[in-house]
């Protein structure tokens, strides 16, 4: 494969030329022999967790399988819907990272979760090198879903821990099928537009051959708070603790400004007639409402204007198969992806960094828009004005009492922050695709059934700077010559100049992950027992997996003095033009072998007693060292209605390429008082701490600080291990009633985990080797990467049941249940540390967002209810299908609740679906549903963790969505 970045477009069409010639093939082998109907001979098939045909409700190990119907019957508009809907999965469906929705069974964390298409990997999704959304996953050829649930790393390797979700497509189409989708939503925003086709020739049964080819096209508009304004109604975040006070003032379109860069927010000009609604707000300052208050009057972002809820999305899938039964009973198999889909992840207003040349602008007393020079008023005062002093600001004669006067200017420069109005939120591209091609064969050879397999995969992830993000040499230009105003609306001049200094479209970071692996599995019946043959499965894979990185591109990184750019020997970009972002990058190709054995034998011992074993080996060459993994598993049939089964197995991973080998750091941001120099009772508040001797407050407190999520130099890092197991049964205790149950469990040593910035923050003095320190003794920056952090302990029971009633002249009624009872989630947040208990319960001690298994992937500490569950009810009746169907998460108690709130009790959530099926017009579907039908709100929190209020974690801000969709069939 080429690594050279370029247009994914090519890859696509490469893959619908080899499918083409595959096909072509297809045709000149049909025309001389007639293929056997090996489709309709084939009685068992491939299931997730075995290597060994079988029919799907045989194996003694528990799966779920949903076919592509019941997803559209549940009114699912996407594959993230599945996701949350999972009562197996802790789902971030809605994680505000711009991975896409990925699957987390167990809660363990999506790294733990290995996500199959058609029984084999894909690239991982490269910047972390641990996980695969399901914003890859093709829909118009999806055939099902099967989820095999707690640890499988004895069939599929070291990242099955957590389960498997095998997503499979149709391995014959013949004919046409388009797809019209358009899902609103009744207060505006995030609405939804899909499209698909499927184009597909040849019969298998018929003719020995296949070819189809398939297409998905969906975009999302982003969620903003003035979308949802009664949501974020003051009077009702009061209650949570939210907006007691007013907001301290915070960078505007409309800037506050003082005379020196470190006390930018003296006045501001704007401030007595509104200050520029929508965009900004007044306000009195975070310490007006105190007993002795002292007033601060300017201009706030709005965040109704600013902020969004959920992101947009624009998803483009093309997938193919080509398939060619030969004689003697072979198969050939041909597949193809081409998968793009884009996260426009919006950022809000972005000003100065430290990365910038300054964290403020200046304006001379030059420029037509200087205070005072004609357009931009001057600010009222009271008390002693020199002209070289700040005296404090009017607002009235009962707040601010004294001799009034204007502000003497003096012709001094004046200094602020400031973001661009007219360029609206800024939003960045995080561009993402997955290609692959898998090139299958199947047959018998000397009585041996074998499967083997190519499989080449790349993914690829384009971080770009989007609308919004401005260069800051050329804004500071601007405001110099006086053609920029940062007191108010640009006029046409200052407009078109504003344009012109936008960054759009500019790649600021590149990554790039790669697979390419050999399988072949020999299958064999080797004795009978009294139940059947005794199936032996032996398997081999070599797997090299890869990570490519990128330099930072240098367009817009600043240089020295000596005409070097500014990176310093790590290869982070110190000083940048791009104003709220940092280009980030250090070229490098990095990539292991993994050589894997695996044996799988099926004991039928007795007509009702089956036993499953398997064992796999993996040598990781990076690590230098072979795991081992066991599994045994049991089914035994006692009579007709019952089945009771169980399995324990052993599971490893390794830490990601990344995770070890990871060239670049990840440097994040944030506004922080020193722990150490500037100590407070609640360190996790900015501005609350006092300066120790010796240092000033800006030095050390309120300052925006760099912290590492990702070092260089992880080679310390230790593999994971872990011990599972499950037991239940299914039953069948009348006609069309069934029912199962089992109960599992799994416990992981060495949990690898990010230490989080609020760990450290709260405890200096344990994490003292992780501040980088200048001279002077200020903070340079924070490492807060990956570690060992202990060890987890996980139990639940799952429960599913269904239920035909006998049919009526009136229709046909099914039911459904799905449900998962979580009975522990406990970890240790460090080796040999307390075990603290995580089930029903919300916080944000940093020791859970941070400490547990799926730290440094969830945009907020996890979430585990105590029971959570999807239920359904189908009614059938001639050319109708209605199902309403339901998604269940018990409430949780907040154990921190933010200071101000007495609000402990967060909410159970439900949300009903309603989803209404016309068949009765040929060849045609014709689909209504409402999703959220009662219009369920996500539940209220005052936990700091979640600033607007809600826990969207585990549900959507939408409100009611219409769903309308035409499917013909040609």
């Amino acid at each position: 494969m080429n690594q050279v970045p370029g247009p994914q477009t090519k890859r696509a069409v490469l893959a619908t030329a080899v499918a083409t010639a595959v096909l072509q093939m297809a045709n000149q082998a049909a025309a001389q022999t007639a293929a056997p109907p090996a489709e309709e001979q084939m009685a068992s098939v491939v299931v997730t967790g075995s290597l060994i045909r079988r029919v799907a409700n045989e194996g003694a190990t528990p799966l779920v399988t949903i076919k592509s119907s019941e997803l559209q019957a549940r009114g699912n508009t996407e594959l993230k819907d599945l996701v949350l809907e999972m009562p197996q999965s802790l789902s971030l469906g809605t994680n505000s990272g711009a991975a896409g929705p990925m699957i987390n069974l167990r809660g363990l964390g999506p790294m733990r979760t290995l996500t199959l298409l058609n029984g084999r990997r894909l690239a991982n999704e490269p910047l972390q090198d641990q996980y695969v959304s399901v914003n890859v996953i093709p829909r118009m050829a999806l055939d099902r879903v099967e989820t095999l649930n707690g640890g499988a790393a004895s069939i599929y390797g070291a990242d099955a821990i957590g389960g498997v979700q095998n997503f499979w497509t149709k391995r014959g189409f013949e004919g046409a099928d388009v797809k019209f989708e358009y899902a609103p939503t009744q207060k505006g925003g995030a609405d939804t537009k899909s499209w698909g086709m499927i184009l597909g020739a040849g019969n298998l049964s018929r003719d020995g051959w296949n070819a189809y080819m398939a297409f998905d096209y969906q975009t999302k508009d982003a969620l903003f708070q003035s979308d949802r304004p009664d949501q974020h109604d003051p009077a009702i975040l009061r209650t949570l603790g939210l907006g007691i006070t007013p907001d301290a003032r915070n960078p505007s379109p409309s800037a506050n400004f003082g005379f020196a860069r470190n006390a930018n927010s003296n006045y501001n000009p704007t401030f007595a007639t509104g200050c520029l609604s929508p965009y900004s707000t007044p306000t009195l300052g975070n310490n007006s409402t105190a007993a002795t208050p002292v007033y601060a009057p300017g201009c706030a972002r709005n965040p109704l204007y600013w902020n969004a809820v959920t992101d947009g999305s624009e998803i483009t899938n093309i997938s193919g198969r080509a398939s060619l039964n030969l004689p003697g009973g072979h198969k050939l198999d041909l597949d193809i992806l081409h998968s793009e889909f884009t996260v426009k992840k919006y950022r809000g207003m972005q000003v100065p960094g430290s990365s910038n040349p300054f964290t403020t602008y200046s304006l001379p007393s030059t420029s037509k828009y200087y205070p005072g020079n004609g357009i931009t008023p001057l600010v009222q005062v009271v008390g002693s004005n020199t002209g070289s002093n700040s005296p404090a600001m009017f607002i009235d004669p009962a707040k601010t009492p004294g001799t009034v006067s204007d502000l003497k200017m003096n012709n001094r420069t004046i200094y602020f922050q400031w973001g661009p109005a007219e360029l609206g939120p800024a939003y960045r591209n995080d561009e993402q695709t997955n290609d692959r091609i898998v090139l299958t064969a199947e047959g018998e050879v000397l009585g041996w059934d074998y499967r083997a397999g190519v499989n080449i995969g790349e993914s690829r992830r384009d971080t770009r700077a989007g609308g919004g993000y401005i260069l800051y040499t050329k804004a500071q230009e601007g405001f110099n010559n006086g053609t920029l105003n940062p007191f108010g609306l640009q006029d046409a001049a200052g407009l078109a100049y504003l344009n012109s200094i936008q960054a759009n479209d500019y790649t600021y970071r590149l990554n790039k992950a790669f697979n390419r692996s050999v399988d072949v599995t020999l299958t064999k019946g080797v004795w009978d027992l009294k139940g059947g043959p005794l199936t032996l499965a032996l398997a081999g894979e070599v797997r090299r997996d890869g990570a490519q990185t990128f330099n930072a591109p240098l367009d817009y990184v600043l240089k020295k003095a000596d005409g070097s750019y500014n990176i310093d020997a790590a290869g982070n970009v110190v000083q940048t033009d791009l104003v709220g972002e940092t280009p980030q990058g250090v070229a490098k190709n990095l990539h292991r072998t993994i050589a894997s054995l695996l044996m799988e034998a099926d004991a039928p011992i007795t007509e009702s007693f089956l036993l499953n074993g398997a064992v796999r080996a993996d040598r990781y060459n990076d690590l230098r060292q072979t795991t081992v993994n066991p599994k045994l598993a049991a089914r035994w049939q006692p009579f007709k209605q019952l089945v009771l089964r169980g399995n324990v197995n052993t599971g490893f991973r390794a830490p990601s390429i990344i995770d070890i080998q990871n060239p670049t750091p990840e440097v994040r941001n944030q506004v922080m008082d020193d722990p150490v120099l500037c100590p407070s009772s609640q360190p996790l508040v900015p501005g609350t701490g006092t300066p120790k001797q010796g240092y000033t407050y800006d030095q050390v407190c309120n300052v925006a600080t760099n912290y590492w999520t990702k070092s260089p130099n992880n080679d310390f890092l230790k593999p994971e291990k872990s011990r599972g197991f499950s037991f239940g049964f299914a039953l069948e205790p009348m006609k069309d009633l069934s029912i199962t149950v089992d109960y599992w469990g799994l416990k992981l040593k060495d949990v690898l985990g990010a230490v989080t910035i609020a760990e450290i923050q709260q405890n200096p003095a344990k994490y003292s080797v992780n501040f980088v320190r200048n001279a002077d003794g200020t903070i340079d920056h924070i490492v807060a990467s990956q570690a060992n952090r202990g060890q987890t302990r996980v139990r639940g029971l799952d429960l599913s049941a269904s239920y035909r009633f006998p049919k009526t002249s009136f229709g046909t009624f099914d039911a459904k249940l799905d449900g998962t009872y979580m009975d522990k989630y406990e970890f240790q947040s460090e080796k040999d540390g307390p075990w603290l208990s995580n089930v029903g319960i919300i916080t944000n001690d940093g020791r859970y967002g941070g400490a547990g298994p799926n730290s440094g992937l969830a945009g907020m500490p996890q979430i585990n209810p105590r029971w959570k569950h999807t239920a359904s009810v189908t009614w059938t009746y001639d050319k109708w299908a209605t199902t309403l169907s339901q998604r269940y998460n018990s409430g949780v108690t907040d154990i921190t609740p933010r200071a101000g709130s007495t609000l402990t009790e967060v909410e159970a959530y439900k949300q009903y679906n309603v989803n209404v099926n016309y068949t009765g017009i040929k060849n045609m579907t014709i689909s209504f549903g409402v999703n959220n039908l009662t219009q369920e709100w996500p539940p209220l929190t005052s936990n700091s963790t979640y600033s607007g209020g809600y826990v969207t974690s585990l549900a959507d801000m939408l409100g009611r969505v219409y769903r309308f969709s035409v499917e013909y069939k040609f």
